[in-house]
């Protein structure tokens, strides 16, 4: 019996702790065991969709699925060619980014951009179709680079409430 009771204490604590209030929103870790980065997502406003077949992110969706938010690792952004240095690495996120302006974004009112090429970062944000959109890239260049990607689209109504969830998650982000 001591036994049984040791390990529900073990299970409610461990559940328990897996979760961290900010700003009276409560957060649980969300871990890509594929590409090994983390975050913390609001638990009890965007709920986790079932992974895809090769494990590459997340999808997570507000109950009324008015708010969508993706987070995933990537090689397809990287080079084409065999030759796969820091340099190329950097272009290619420079590249990435003004593409991403131009043809993911071209028809949105782009209020925030920053390209941080020497970091492998850039981001964007905006409005589009009456949602306000963020989207975060990352290279993460180790032994075998890929990058990270944080995506979010939610109503416009919601901004108050969303942009802090936004500053929260990116604040928790670890690769």
């Amino acid at each position: 019996m001591k036994k049984i009771i040791y390990a529900l204490f073990l299970i409610v604590s461990t559940y328990c702790f897996a979760l961290r209030e900010v700003d009276g929103v409560l957060y649980r870790q969300y871990v890509n065991s594929r590409f090994g980065f983390s975050l913390e997502y609001p638990a009890e406003i965007l709920f986790m969709q079932p992974p895809p077949e090769n494990n590459d992110g997340r999808k997570f969706l507000s109950d009324n699925e008015e708010t969508s938010m993706l987070i995933y690792g990537t090689y397809t952004l990287l080079p084409i060619n065999d030759e796969i240095d820091d340099s190329n690495l950097l272009k290619n996120v420079e590249n990435n980014y003004y593409y991403t302006l131009y043809n993911d974004y071209g028809n949105a009112n782009v209020t925030y951009k920053v390209l941080k090429e020497s970091k492998g970062l850039y981001i964007v944000s905006g409005i589009i179709n009456d949602k306000i959109f963020y989207k975060r890239v990352q290279l993460v260049a180790n032994s075998e680079p890929y990058f990270m990607v944080f995506e979010i689209e939610y109503p416009i109504i919601d901004k108050d409430k969303y942009n802090k969830i936004v500053e929260t998650i990116v604040k928790s982000i670890e690769i």
